[in-house]
């Protein structure tokens, strides 16, 4: 693996285009082959493509993987926006206000414990 934060990319990933074609046995033996050889290699793909054989309309595969790449998209993009909210946009205030009460506890514990 050359790159060590990419851990999911894989160099024998199966295209779209592969997979309807194996879903439709419109390709050659040999490229069967190396498609279930590719789906050895992957639990993954291998129960992406036991899925999609499933489906009654094969037509509609597209379409589906259409809007769930949308559905997922947005979804994304909303956990971006609660992700910024979440942020402090002040910090400088808050490095203020903690230094301020570790003095006051500072001044406060020498107080207590030299007035008595």
């Amino acid at each position: 693996m050359t790159n060590w934060k990419d851990i999911f990319k894989k160099e024998t990933e199966i295209t779209n285009e592969e997979l309807l074609k194996y879903l439709d046995k419109d390709i050659s033996e040999d490229e069967m082959n190396a498609i279930e050889q590719k789906m050895a290699i992957s639990d993954f793909e291998n129960d992406a493509i036991e899925g999609l054989a499933q489906l009654k309309s094969k037509e509609n595969i597209i379409a589906i993987t259409n809007t769930l790449n949308q559905q997922l998209k947005k979804q994304i993009s909303r956990s971006h926006k609660r992700n910024k909210k979440r942020k402090i946009q002040d910090q400088q205030w808050l490095i203020v206000a903690v230094l301020a009460v570790l003095l006051l506890s500072v001044v406060g514990y020498f107080l207590i414990h030299y007035y008595r």
